[in-house]
């Protein structure tokens, strides 16, 4: 291990949680753009998760003195062992990219569907974020858009928020579809300040995508979507006791498994009638491979959990301190978010993602944006962190 790896339990976790979502974002943006550079920085990331894996059995190995202690402690085990594992299928789709598949436009437009775009933008020299890292810029807070890489050719993979950005980067960011084209613009020296983009955001507000989704499209959609949740559940399951999330995780990850049976059968029929090519074909193969893996690892960490050891202490600073973070609301009759649209409560918040909500006993996956919040209702929300949280 370097001296400048983490060397505590907890801190190997935050980052191989933090690395394994990266790893997902980074893979996903290199068969958008069939981007080498982009692919190659994926099995970075996937020979350090495996180093930390490595370094995470080691310490706990040393830790356990007795069988009591090895039964509080296999939970951090297993979630090593997932991380690990959904940095494998990261890069198993990035490895199609190195392979030389060209991937057609039509995948492109998938993303456009999705709650958060994975975007890459070279930085101008005429941009004003030249010299200014993401936190000093206030994009974060100001934008929605969160850069969690840069690609800098002498320097490689570059992941801290303090990092600053020179003309000649090239930047890995995700936020919704309504802000990335004006922070897009913003890095190309367009738009001459943060505020300006912000301004823009606001003004133009909600941007609809270019087309409709196909059928085989959707299933894509809905089921990278799910895999994101059954994860994210997993981690929920195991910090609170919540009512029904283990069947929820159970029903997500049979729902996967049914997701991609239909995917392949549909893909398989579309290249059959030669309308779409071999290489888009293995692309949504090996994505519903990777897809279906990533759900399998969220079962790992759900079936993991002991009641008998909760609360897992460090396993709520993991959550906590990584970049993305769950949490769940009940809604009181005080709240601010009663009678509220699910959209008007995710603006209330920045960067709240609500990806459930439990009425009446029973979870509603993926709420229309339209859909009324009530008193007693149960909220599942993502928070993508700010780079003051970290």
């Amino acid at each position: 291990m370097t001296e400048n790896e983490p060397i505590s339990v907890k801190d190997i976790l935050i980052e191989m949680k933090t690395l394994s979502e990266i790893c997902v974002d980074l893979s996903f943006a290199s068969l958008l753009y069939s981007d080498k550079l982009v692919a190659e920085q994926v099995l970075v990331l996937e020979e350090k998760i495996d180093s930390l894996y490595k370094s995470l059995l080691d310490r706990l190995s040393v830790s356990i003195k007795n069988l009591s202690q090895a039964e509080e402690l296999r939970i951090y085990y297993i979630i090593g062992e997932a991380n690990n594992l959904i940095s494998d299928s990261a890069a198993d789709m990035a490895a199609l990219v190195l392979m030389g598949f060209d991937i057609e436009d039509e995948i492109k437009l998938v993303q456009q569907h999705m709650d958060q775009i994975v975007d890459l933008v070279p930085l101008e020299g005429s941009s004003v974020l030249c010299g200014k890292s993401e936190l000093s810029a206030d994009i974060h807070d100001l934008l929605g858009v969160d850069i969690f890489g840069i690609i800098r050719p002498e320097a490689g993979l570059l992941t801290n928020y303090d990092e600053i950005m020179k003309s000649g980067d090239l930047l890995i960011f995700r936020g919704p579809l309504s802000n990335v084209n004006h922070f897009i613009s913003l890095a190309r020296g367009e738009i001459q300040s943060v505020e300006e983009a912000r301004q823009h955001i606001i003004e133009y507000g909600e941007i609809e995508p270019e087309s409709k989704l196909k059928y085989h499209q959707d299933l894509l959609v809905t089921m990278k979507e799910s895999a994101e949740l059954a994860v994210d559940l997993a981690y929920l399951y195991a910090l609170e006791d919540l009512p029904k999330v283990e069947n929820l995780i159970l029903v997500t990850e049979e729902k996967i498994d049914k997701l991609q049976y239909e995917l392949i059968e549909e893909v398989l029929r579309l290249y059959k009638q030669k309308m779409i090519g071999k290489s888009t074909l293995m692309a949504y193969l090996r994505m519903a491979d990777s897809f279906e893996e990533i759900a399998d690892a969220a079962i790992k960490i759900a079936f993991g959990v002991s009641a008998r050891h909760k609360p897992y202490s460090i396993l709520e600073e993991v959550v906590d301190d990584s970049s993305e973070a769950l949490d769940y609301i009940y809604v009181t009759k005080e709240s601010q978010y009663v009678g509220k649209t699910i959209k008007e409560a995710e603006c209330l918040d920045d960067f709240m993602n609500i990806i459930a909500v439990r009425q009446r006993g029973k979870y509603f996956l993926f709420p229309k944006d339209e859909a009324k919040i009530h008193a007693g209702d149960g909220l599942l929300i993502k928070e993508y962190s700010s780079p003051e949280d970290e």
